[in-house]
């Protein structure tokens, strides 16, 4: 077969993927790497295939992405998939070795893989436990935002400290998964649309989960809602200054705005979840509760984000135990 018809060049059709996988597999035995590295390089590119397909259809192939996409896909490891720097840095040079094959056959002219930087492991490791003083000088940093967007900003912190939600749920978040006005206080965390007559499906077809809430970040979504000016017809809780629903991106504008005045470089979504997973555990210690709360698949993944000997999590947010309500109660960028 033609590499270039099974790679899509032709325009009639998506990649063939055991033919790239075949050829990609060839390149790297030339190589002369080990059959380990091998295996696991193809592994790596299969899971970037996938999620090339899903994230930006089917009828753009590898060769059309850029080094943006891959940060995307990086940014989509750590925050979705909680994968330690190191496993990103290898899924990195996995593609740095494709695109290189795809060069010298032709397939493509440049490598957009080279223009991705590894993750600095130490410091993104340090960015997954923030202390009390990490915390608090984050939070303060929100607070002294600007006035345009900081009950927005506010919220979103808040959700992200006290419902453990990652990105892409954060700004998927509609209007009806809110249950603020409830005798116990929700929200459903879910990435598909609501089955008519069914139950609601989670990003991979799972039961949705529901998180409660407690007092404080029930006061900063109230907040939150008499500023939201939504354009027509757009249900998402978190929106923009146009009205539409805010980005993935602009979330991380203004996580990154806040980060710099807190002089927390490198401050990811994910480490805020990891404060909110320990929280979480310091008032049940019940790890399976919080993985459920998490929405983890796997408990090892729970007990990494409370694995001993890191940094204990702030204290500006009091224990909070999986079901507990009321506890202690109490602008970002122009594009955002």
């Amino acid at each position: 077969m033609d590499i270039m018809v099974a790679c899509g060049f032709s325009g009639v059709g998506t990649i063939d993927s055991k033919e790239l996988l075949a050829q990609f597999k060839a390149h790297l035995l030339e190589l002369g790497l080990s059959q380990a590295t091998v295996v696991n390089y193809l592994a790596d590119l299969r899971a970037f295939l996938r999620w090339s397909e899903i994230s930006k259809g089917a009828e753009v192939t590898v060769f059309r992405l850029g080094a943006s996409d891959i940060r995307a896909y990086c940014v989509f490891l750590q925050d979705e998939r909680d994968h330690a720097p190191a496993t990103i840095n290898r899924r990195i040079q996995a593609l740095r070795k494709f695109y290189t094959c795809a060069v010298a056959q032709g397939w493509t002219i440049t490598n957009p893989a080279d223009e991705v930087s590894l993750l600095n492991e130490t410091v993104s490791q340090r960015s997954r436990f923030l202390t009390h003083e990490d915390v608090s000088h984050f939070l303060a940093a929100v607070r002294q935002g600007r006035r345009r967007w900081a009950d927005r900003d506010w919220a979103i912190i808040q959700a992200f400290l006290g419902a453990g939600l990652k990105l892409s749920e954060l700004t998927q978040l509609l209007l009806v998964d809110v249950h603020l006005d409830a005798d116990e206080p929700d929200l459903v965390v879910r990435g598909l649309p609501y089955p008519r007559g069914g139950q609601a499906q989670g990003a991979a077809g799972e039961p949705a989960r529901v998180v409660p809430l407690d007092a404080e970040v029930c006061r900063a979504l109230l907040d939150y809602l008499p500023t939201r000016r939504a354009a027509e017809g757009v249900e998402h809780f978190f929106i923009n200054r146009d009205g539409n629903p805010l980005s993935t991106r602009s979330v991380q504008r203004l996580l990154r705005h806040y980060a710099r005045t807190a002089d927390l470089d490198e401050l990811t979504t994910q480490a805020l979840r990891y404060v909110y997973a320990r929280k979480a555990y310091e008032g049940s210690r019940d790890a399976e509760a919080v993985a459920r709360l998490l929405g983890h698949r796997h408990l090892a993944t729970t007990v990494r984000y409370l694995r001993p000997g890191a940094p204990q999590p702030s204290a500006e947010r009091p224990a909070m135990a999986p079901g507990q309500r009321d506890i202690h109660s109490e602008s970002s960028l122009d594009e955002s």
